[in-house]
């Protein structure tokens, strides 16, 4: 029985991977939606977020790929447990991400900001500079994505260390775990860069409490999840002086809104949700791997656990 893939996207993107799997794998039907004669056809489901009805209206779905890292947005807690999830792990989304925090861990650090706001006063003032080596980076968020860009701030020359929520012991880098550690661990950081999961322990975790364990002068690097900050907090935080400055990827509600404080604050960098974006070509040969993999009845890269929620 031929194996029936259903894609919900971009229709460019669905258009170039339906033409890479019938080149490598022809015994599998790709389907572009809504282009479906069967429904109760389709073994494998592929998109950002499902139809609101997908458990129904697709009664024999055995797989639910990401087209994203994160799978927040699928609202775990109402996926079946017989049903499996799984994140895209694209090297293009990797490197992509290990490239946005390099840039903007390099921006803190030669406080490019501020002298983007003295370019626009017409203000020359050189600003003292720190060496690499005596920035501390924090990582928080040690999977595939905070691992790759731990290594390329080390590659830089920064000293990096990080936290997740389980230990993990990676070369050259202290790491810590768990909520006990989480103090120590924000103390010691001149610039945090937040790559975690969103769960319900990790929604909230940047707040007054958490961004006032920064040292003075701190700066804060979201390229998570929006949820992760709580808006107010930072910003208050950052009026006072104790965070200098903080730059912004994701937003709890997007697209930002227009009269958003964000945007015109001084200390503030925004970019519209683009640190990683999923590249066709790279994607679609990871895509295809992982359906050989199933193919193949080989454990697939990327498979959530739903009980961690990630």
């Amino acid at each position: 029985m031929a194996l029936n893939i259903l894609y919900r996207g971009p229709a460019e993107r669905g258009q170039h991977w339906q033409t890479l799997f019938a080149q490598h794998l022809p015994q599998v039907k790709w389907h572009n939606w809504p282009e479906v004669d069967d429904n109760s056809a389709i073994d494998m489901l592929v998109c950002w977020i499902p139809p609101r009805d997908y458990q129904q209206d697709y009664p024999n779905l055995k797989v639910l790929f990401s087209v994203g890292a994160g799978v927040d947005q699928l609202n775990i807690a109402t996926v079946p447990k017989e049903l499996q999830v799984v994140r895209m792990l694209d090297p293009g989304i990797q490197q992509g991400m290990t490239e946005f925090v390099q840039m903007s861990v390099l921006n803190i650090h030669r406080d490019t900001l501020a002298y983007v706001n003295m370019n626009q006063r017409g203000q020359w003032q050189q600003l003292p500079g720190v060496s690499t080596a005596k920035r501390q980076i924090g990582i928080m968020g040690l999977g595939n994505l905070g691992q790759a860009a731990a290594l390329g701030l080390q590659n830089l020359g920064f000293s990096v260390h990080g936290w997740s929520k389980r230990p993990k012991v990676l070369p050259d880098m202290q790491c810590f775990h768990g909520n006990d550690q989480l103090k120590v661990f924000l103390q010691q950081c001149d610039i945090v860069v937040c790559l975690l999961p969103l769960t319900d322990e990790t929604r909230g975790i940047l707040n007054q409490h958490t961004l006032a364990c920064l040292p003075k002068g701190a700066s804060v690097i979201n390229v998570g999840r929006g949820e992760h900050i709580v808006e107010h907090d930072l910003l208050n935080l950052l009026n006072q002086q104790h965070l200098r400055y903080a730059v912004l990827d994701v937003f709890a509600k997007e697209p930002l809104q227009a009269d958003h404080p964000f945007w015109q604050h001084p200390q503030i960098w925004v970019t519209p949700h683009i640190a990683a974006i999923t590249q066709n070509d790279s994607a679609g040969l990871a895509l295809l791997a992982n359906v050989q993999r199933y193919i193949n009845k080989d454990t697939m890269v990327g498979v959530v656990d739903l009980n961690a929620g990630y």
